[in-house]
């Protein structure tokens, strides 16, 4: 019981480092600065439901994605440990806080202003590449519908976090100023280069006997 709670509070804490809303968090403010409170609450929440239905469909479709592809588990463990390893140096090397995620066009249109917390905020500036591998191998890795409920869980309090930091966000970046969205970036990069350690160990376990048997 406790390994198992010990796994999900690993999820937990690998994909909220590398979603990361503080990571975006000045582009948000930057992007919302004119608008009304509503308008940024109503982006806040549909950020956080984009978040939560993208991740939550890969973490159910992304075993037949696999199949269709014909990609093994462990290429995808593999390839997503470098591209989190990636992540995880740039964040921990970088010295914006804003990391390098798309910038934001500035001109938006009032009557779609809700759109803003689809694209560009919940994809790319949220949701990115990495993010979409680690769920899709989290499921791999589950066993059923069983199994990937509680990931499902975890998926929704994550989205909840996020709506919340973006709804606060004035709150938050007059608290801790650019100096603390820095240090909590560089803490997270930290967090997501050693899981990115821990995937490529895992992936070459299964590879390299494989390629010794042959």
């Amino acid at each position: 019981m406790v390994a198992i709670m010990s796994n999900y509070l690993q999820i937990f804490i690998t994909l909220l480092s590398l979603l990361n809303p503080m990571f975006a968090l000045g582009q948000y403010l930057d992007m919302t600065k004119h608008m009304s409170q509503e308008d940024k609450q109503n982006i806040s929440i549909m950020c956080g439901l984009t978040v939560f239905v993208l991740l939550g469909s890969f973490l159910f479709l992304g075993q037949y994605i696999l199949t269709a592809l014909s990609i093994h588990a462990y290429s995808l463990r593999l390839g997503g440990g470098v591209i989190l390893l990636l992540l995880g140096i740039n964040l921990t090397l970088s010295s914006k806080s804003e990391g390098d995620r798309e910038s934001v066009n500035k001109n938006y249109d009032q009557s779609r202003i809700k759109t803003l917390g689809v694209s560009p905020l919940g994809l790319p500036m949220v949701v990115g590449p990495a993010s979409m591998v680690l769920v899709i191998v989290y499921g791999e890795d589950a066993h059923g519908l069983v199994g990937k409920l509680p990931i499902l869980v975890i998926l929704a309090v994550i989205a909840t976090i996020i709506t919340i930091t973006f709804i606060l966000s004035s709150y938050i970046a007059r608290a801790i100023g650019n100096v603390g969205v820095i240090i909590i970036t560089k803490i997270m990069g930290l967090v997501v280069t050693a899981i990115a350690f821990e995937m490529i160990i895992a992936g070459m376990q299964t590879v390299v006997p494989i390629l010794m048997a042959k």
